[in-house]
């Protein structure tokens, strides 16, 4: 039984190496004339036999061209303003003055709490003002009188004493009155929620008659005539970046549309964990298109390069983390490594491997290897860039 079974797998074995053979005597039979011609090959051999026809091949010229270096981030619109209104004082809601989605003045007066007990404080304080302003005004001219006598010696020196600290109580008590009608009217003042700058009211919080206390959410209010975008680049472009640097930036919410904008600020630290740095850019937003909380595609030129290589992208060949073309030399596709710099719509920029003016096949790359004879025919040009 044992002999049987190991008789089998020598077979087998000799099989497999057989198989072996005849695959590579096929697979280079161009490289050997004799197997080639006796397994009907037709590329060329020394006795004259006829010759595989080279395979036909589109190309594309190398060119010379500038490139602008573009640094992608995703960054989030804020608004240039924005604040949730809220009330200083309890109180109950009057009337609100606003309508959801209007546009606002600073200083305009969103609601009114009630305030009677305040008018009628106010109008208290305002009494007492009076009635010490009369007190102090008689008060002077009693004391200014004395003074006159007392030029004379028709007056003791005692009484002047006396009406110059009664002068003086007087004035107190005007100067506490007022401080008083100022706390009053800072009250009154209180029970009206005005808007802090210009900007559209979001959506209402509350209702007239409700009771509400500081910090309660009344409405939401923002500026949005401009936006801030703010967006993190990595430590090694800082270098790039500068305030004042226009900034193109494109969200799926309006595809065909492009914002334009400029960086107003980059933040003066690196973050520690992320080894980026935040920057800041503001975009005219005449129309309101854009919202505070949307993402962006935010794309920044930071480098211009002139007179690189520059080759269809359809003639780059990837092989796991390295890259290649093939260049037609005298009729044969010869593989050459390449260094990728920045890619555009349709080309790569080549940083090493190819020259200006080389062709590098973009059509039928999938048919040659390397040292084979290929027919190479001018691509069409928006065919290579379609």
């Amino acid at each position: 039984m044992r002999k049987s079974i190991r008789s089998a797998v020598t077979r087998l074995v000799i099989v497999g190496v057989m198989a072996t053979g005849c695959y590579w005597l096929w697979k280079h039979a161009d490289q050997l004339p004799l197997i080639g011609a006796f397994l009907g090959s037709s590329e060329p051999s020394s006795a004259g036999q006829s010759a595989r026809p080279p395979t036909p091949v589109d190309v594309a010229i190398a060119r010379k061209g500038s490139v602008t270096v573009i640094l992608e981030a995703i960054g989030t619109a804020l608004a240039n303003e924005a604040v949730m209104i809220t009330s200083e004082v309890t109180g109950v809601i009057q009337d609100i003055r606003f309508e959801e989605g209007e546009t606002v003045k600073k200083g305009s007066v969103l609601v009114n709490l009630e305030s009677g007990v305040q008018r009628a404080e106010m109008e208290v304080r305002l009494a007492e003002v009076q009635m010490h302003e009369a007190q102090l005004e008689n008060i002077q001219h009693l004391y200014n009188r004395a003074l006159r006598l007392s030029e004379t010696k028709n007056i003791p020196v005692a009484r002047v004493e006396e009406l110059l600290t009664e002068l003086k109580a007087a004035t107190a008590r005007v100067h506490s009155s007022e401080a008083n009608l100022q706390v009053a009217r800072e009250q009154l003042v209180k029970r009206r929620v005005v808007a802090p700058f210009p900007g559209r009211i979001g959506i209402r919080r509350v209702s007239p008659g409700a009771l509400i206390v500081p910090n309660d959410p009344i409405v939401t209010l923002d500026d949005i005539s401009i936006v801030k975008l703010d967006f993190q680049i990595p430590e090694r472009n800082l270098s790039d970046i500068e305030v004042g640097q226009e900034i193109t930036a494109r969200t799926d919410a309006f595809p065909d549309r492009v914002f334009f904008g400029s960086v107003s600020s980059v933040d003066t630290r690196v973050d520690r964990v992320t080894r980026a740095v935040s920057v800041r850019a503001l975009i005219p937003n005449d129309d309101r298109a854009l919202k505070p909380g949307m993402f962006l595609l935010v794309e920044l030129g930071v480098d211009e390069r002139l007179n690189t290589v520059l080759i269809p992208e359809q003639a780059v060949v990837s092989d796991g983390t390295s890259n290649y073309v093939y260049v037609v030399i005298d009729g044969q596709a010869i593989r050459r490594p390449i260094a990728i710099g920045e890619r555009m719509p349709g080309e790569v920029e080549i940083l090493d491997g190819v020259i200006p003016g080389e062709a590098v096949i973009v059509g039928g790359v999938q048919k040659v290897r390397d040292g084979a004879k290929v027919a190479p025919r001018q691509a069409d040009h928006a065919a290579v860039n379609d």
